[in-house]
């Protein structure tokens, strides 16, 4: 049963992406699949618009990483390894962004922080806010795990360092975690477009815009060529669980 429901999440998930390439190799994908003959053509139309933002985009989706790391670790650790009112709540209010309406959060973030708009430093601050919930969802069990806690307190019993704990034992024990969590956030951020249509200045467009853009062309094949260029960006990113799942250690029962 299992494995019926993998294969099938991982059909779901193919299927659609195995449609885009079609669209975007077929001349007129209106006549069905390669409908006037398989081409490359449409990538050559698709990558010109994507160029100049796709770095932007990049970077924007690696600084709300280190920052997500430089946040929600601390306040993960402190979530886990604390808990009581405060960290419950915490939590809580962490997670409100995902439940209100991307224009929403737009909204207050520039009636708030007006100044930071120009340079762009709203805009990472936003993706910021929506991101953290995600951050924390991965690490927080990760951290409170009674396994993980007891093997912290024999090194530190053996008189292992602060700093020898963790890079030994709690940084391996929680590679997956971390993974994933770096994962998710670059993803979400790179392919963010609500918050970034309302927040980033329309002078320095991010990837989705240009997506956008293509789509509101009527022309599927450009669109989908233009959407290939971007999840080739995001694959290698996203192997990298895969990666993490097969060199994290196993744990015996």
């Amino acid at each position: 049963m299992t494995r019926l429901v993998t294969r099938l999440t991982c059909a779901f998930v193919v299927i659609p992406l195995v449609a885009t390439l079609v669209a975007a190799t077929s001349v007129d994908f209106s006549q069905g699949p390669w409908g006037g003959g398989p081409t490359l053509d449409w990538f050559a139309y698709a990558w010109p618009p994507l160029a100049p933002v796709i770095g932007r985009s990049l970077g924007v989706a690696a600084l709300v990483v280190v920052l997500n790391l430089a946040i929600g670790g601390p306040l993960a650790w402190w979530v886990a390894r604390h808990p009581s009112w405060l960290t419950r709540l915490t939590g809580y209010l962490v997670n409100v962004p995902l439940a209100v309406p991307g224009i929403a959060l737009s909204v207050a973030l520039v009636g708030t922080y007006p100044m930071l708009r120009p340079s762009g430093l709203l805009l990472v601050l936003g993706h910021l806010v929506f991101t953290l919930p995600f951050t924390l969802a991965a690490l927080v069990p990760a951290l409170a795990d009674d396994e993980l806690r007891t093997n912290e307190s024999v090194a530190r019993s053996l008189g292992a360092g602060s700093v020898r704990v963790l890079r030994t034992i709690t940084v391996p024990a929680c590679l997956v975690a971390v993974t994933q969590a770096v994962t998710m956030v670059f993803a979400l951020s790179f392919g963010e477009f609500n918050i970034s249509f309302f927040i980033n200045p329309p002078a320095t467009p991010t990837a989705p815009f240009a997506l956008f853009d293509s789509y509101s062309t009527q022309r599927l094949e450009l669109a989908s060529a233009q959407s290939m260029i971007f999840v080739a960006f995001v694959a290698p990113v996203l192997t990298a669980i895969v990666l993490a799942r097969r060199r994290a250690p196993r744990r015996t029962p």
